[in-house]
């Protein structure tokens, strides 16, 4: 079977984490048998913090914005929720455009769906680390790179990302400041959903999907749920969107805590304060977590 392609240097278990095939390269799961792995030395290392500093922090006028970094569990459909909202306001948002080494479609335009590039010029650009992502499929390479993200970000616009989990450890950086957005869907036990539900997420999908999609979103909120500010639970494409335009205007406008080390200098070499005399302090991982107040009411 063909070997699952390498993101960030990680393995890509697809027992882990498998999704459709997006504009953004990922591959379904074969349900006739699973692909390979691919090894590397720290594939299955995940890095666990007990405490980190943190303080509030909130952009400043002229400040870039906060990049939005989407991490899905099986079910999510990350790429329909990110178009969704680039469609309602593309002036304020915009996404990080992929490179690929494959030919060029008639209908496509250089940068807009992706950056056509040469496989030489793809795997240098590997070398020298400048993708936090990227994979092969049927032949041709594709992956998101810095660069791409950088320049959506000096547009003054926010820009959307979805990336594999083993992603986050590369872009949570002073410079990107990630705000980090877990979206899962919701699984109702067949015996237990409730009357008059309407989820389209179930639409056509078995028992056995939803407890895949059950388990990938347990393991994935195991492995990486202390990197992640807010957990978006999908009931169905309208509410998520909504409840994710919410999320994303309070993440501009409202402090939001994040790791101290993140606070840069400032112009004559001083440590830029924590707004409205907030200090900074220790705090467990876990507890900055955010979920909605309707996830918990649930």
């Amino acid at each position: 079977s063909k070997a699952a392609p390498a993101f960030c240097g990680h393995a890509f278990s697809w027992d882990f984490y498998s999704a459709s095939l997006r504009r953004s390269f990922r591959l379904r799961k074969d349900r006739q048998g699973s692909p390979g792995e691919a090894h590397t030395p720290d594939a299955n290392h995940t890095e666990f913090l007990i405490y980190e500093e943190v303080t509030q922090y909130l952009p400043r006028p002229g400040e870039r914005p906060r990049l939005i970094v989407l991490i899905g569990s099986l079910g999510a459909r990350l790429t329909e929720l990110k178009q969704k909202v680039i469609t309602e306001n593309p002036r304020r948002y915009g996404l990080a455009v992929p490179h690929t080494t494959r030919a060029r479609k008639c209908h496509e335009r250089e940068g807009v769906e992706y950056h056509f590039i040469t496989k030489a010029a793809f795997e240098a650009d590997i070398q020298n680390g400048k993708f936090i992502e990227y994979g092969e499929y049927k032949d041709n390479l594709y992956g998101t790179s810095l660069e791409s993200i950088h320049r959506i970000l000096q547009q003054n616009k926010v820009c959307l990302v979805d990336v594999q989990p083993e992603a986050l450890k590369s872009l949570r950086t002073p410079g990107f400041k990630p705000y980090v957005i877990f979206v899962r869907p919701r699984i109702y036990d067949s015996q237990k959903k409730p009357l008059g539900s309407s989820s389209s997420l179930s639409l056509g999908i078995t028992e056995e999907d939803l407890q895949e999609m059950k388990q990938s979103a347990e393991r994935m909120d195991e492995s990486y749920g202390h990197w992640v500010d807010y957990v978006l639970v999908k009931e169905d494409p309208v509410s998520a969107l909504a409840e994710l335009q919410v999320v994303l205007e309070r993440v501009q406008m409202e402090s939001q805590w994040v790791p101290v080390s993140w606070i840069g200098t400032g112009l004559h070499g001083q440590q830029d304060p924590t707004p409205h005399g907030v200090p900074a302090f220790a705090l467990q991982v876990h507890s900055c977590r955010i979920q909605s107040e309707e996830q918990q009411s649930r």
